[in-house]
Order: C-alpha cells, then structure tokens, then sequence
C-alpha cells in the first residue's frame, strides 16, 4: 500500500506569517509555485497562501487603490492578514487512496502534511497525483 509519504513533496518553500504578499508574490513566480504553506518560528502550521488567494487579494487591491498601486500595497499588506488558516492536514502514514480521496473533497490544490507536532513535513497536490498517474500509465503501457 502506497503512502502519503510516498508522494509528498519533502522539499518546500515557506514563508512567515509577517512575510508579505509582495515576497509571495516573488517566491511563487521565481519557483513557479501555486502553493506556499506559511509556518510560525518552530516550523508549525499557520496557514497556506494558494495562488487562487493571492490572485483573490489582487483584485482586491487593485479595486480599491488602483492597478498602478497594486506594488505598493502588495509590499505593505502580510500574509497574515490574507491566508487561509483554517488548512487540512495529514499525516505522512495515511493511505494515498485517501489522501486522494480527501483532497478531491477538499477542492484544494493540496494538503500540508505535518507530525505529530503540527510541524510541516510535506505537500502533496493534485500535480503529484497526476504525475503519479502518468508513472502508472506508462508501466501499464511500457
């Protein structure tokens, strides 16, 4: 039986909570990123800045202050004040297929695993199932 451990990514890029949506912004674009798990100084969960959140708080500020401010104000405002903090998690041991199940459910892009602890030990997103998805593909057809 195949686990979430299995998949996850191990290797993340967080941010703090007083990180702004300008370094987001910065992290998401030069990784090429869609999700950013914020972490506390011990490495625990906080939240998780989606891009669909960050283009959501785009378009807010630039409705309210204009485009030609959208920089400013993106330096300005933290992810505190914008992110989700109401985030599932997993732990590493749960079963892909509900793993699977759960995010499909979730309609998140992904899940944050984490340790006993709350501390962020990985990310599985729906990218991994599909490249898991076209490994099995090509076995079946190799």
């Amino acid at each position: 039986m195949k686990l979430v451990s299995d998949l996850m990514t191990r290797e993340l890029l967080t941010h703090l909570p007083d990180d702004t949506l300008q370094d987001a912004e910065q992290t998401m674009g030069r990784h090429q990123i869609r999700h950013i798990p914020v972490v506390d100084e011990e490495g625990k969960i906080f939240g998780l800045l989606s891009q669909k959140e960050f283009l959501t708080e785009a378009f807010r500020i630039t409705d309210k202050f204009g485009a030609h401010n959208m920089q400013t104000y993106l330096a300005k405002t933290t992810l505190r004040s914008c992110i989700n903090t109401d985030v599932q998690t997993i732990p590493a041991d749960m079963p892909l297929t509900t793993a699977g199940q759960q995010l499909r459910n979730s309609r998140q892009g992904c899940l944050l695993v984490t340790d006993s602890d709350n501390h962020l030990i990985g990310l599985l997103s729906s990218k991994d199932f599909v490249r898991l998805a076209i490994e099995l593909l090509e076995r079946q057809d190799g």
